[in-house]
């Protein structure tokens, strides 16, 4: 597909994906990007809706003489039951695809995440690896956000099947750089407060993705039909251990030492908290399935990306975490630290 004039809509437009994916659109493509945010924020894009993707009327409007739908938005955390969460991430993605049927979209992103491989996922975990079950969802874990999105996915595929919609699924890693919160400011705050960061001394494997190289991965699937009806590994396919990982953002911070725990500590410490989320119905302050996220030690499979859309990724980790110290530099986000 050349997407060039092409309208199309972002949710969670003013997100770090989100945000970054609209710039390169609108720079690189050509193309015409409307956002659909919950609040302006920072965001400054030219056209802007205003709503929430669990409110039918908002999501028609949004979509409205769009080509493309790229859905961000999610909730990932929060002290929510799981229904809040299969509300936005399951409710909220289907209003998307009924809206993108009615004006008949020619394709349709939608943005999960690895974790819907399961915690920790299967040692040869590839883009066709099963996705987590029913049985997953209260027996094993208390990660509403991970259940809700693999929920959120078999909905999608099974509307995209009935409505013929051009479904392409991506699932990113830990998408760090200029911008994130998740992978970028929070683990920089904690490292600054001394807080505990690795589990068995760190050598779980990190399933990191720069963003530019997520980006990338997301225009070669809107850009090739071939894409159409898969899933994709939103991964480098390389991974890097959590020591690795966190170190880099140590040693923006003047050298600072990483403190962690022994995983059979971190595991028994989550007792109190899982069988707590079970009596109340809430997410676990800390949670089992955490620690089997930073302690397992499988490398997700992109060799899909690499066959079908010829990806590989431009940045490699050395120069991504380069080019976010920059950023965290010119922020002055390190201005304290030597």
């Amino acid at each position: 597909m050349d997407l060039r004039g092409k309208k199309i809509l972002i949710t969670g437009a003013a997100g770090f994906i989100g945000g970054r994916l609209a710039e390169r659109l609108r720079a690189e493509e050509g193309a015409r990007v409307r956002g659909l945010v919950r609040s302006v924020g920072t965001f400054n894009k030219t056209s802007l809706q205003i709503g929430d993707i669990v409110d039918p009327d908002t999501t028609r409007r949004a979509v409205e003489n769009c080509d493309v739908v790229i859905h961000c938005a999610a909730m990932q955390s929060g002290r929510a039951p799981l229904d809040e969460y299969r509300r936005v991430n399951v409710g909220g993605t289907l209003n998307l695809l009924r809206a993108a049927r009615d004006v008949n979209a020619a394709r349709f992103i939608h943005l999960s995440t690895i974790n819907v491989h399961g915690m920790p996922p299967p040692r040869d975990a590839h883009a066709d690896s099963p996705l987590v079950g029913a049985q997953f969802n209260c027996a094993r874990t208390s990660d509403f956000y991970s259940i809700s999105k693999a929920e959120g996915e078999r909905a999608a595929w099974q509307f995209a099947r009935e409505n013929k919609i051009a479904l392409t699924v991506i699932r990113p890693g830990c998408t760090y750089g200029p911008g994130s919160n998740a992978w970028t400011l929070t683990p920089l705050a904690r490292i600054r407060r001394n807080r505990p960061v690795l589990i068995g001394g760190g050598n779980g494997i990190c399933n990191a993705i720069y963003i530019d190289n997520l980006v990338d991965l997301i225009l070669l699937a809107l850009k090739n039909d071939v894409a159409i009806g898969h899933a994709f590994i939103g991964a480098e396919g390389r991974g890097v251990t959590w020591r690795e990982f966190y170190g880099a953002y140590a040693r923006m911070l003047g050298g600072k030492r990483l403190f962690g725990m022994p995983r059979l500590v971190a595991l028994a410490l989550t007792l109190p908290f899982e069988l707590l989320a079970r009596v109340d119905g809430y997410p676990p302050r800390l949670a089992r399935s955490s620690v089997e996220f930073y302690s397992h030690r499988v490398v997700f499979d992109a060799e899909k990306t690499k066959r079908l859309l010829g990806y590989a990724p431009r940045v490699s980790f050395d120069e991504g975490m380069k080019r976010t110290e920059e950023w965290l530099r010119a922020g002055k986000f390190l201005q304290n630290d030597k």
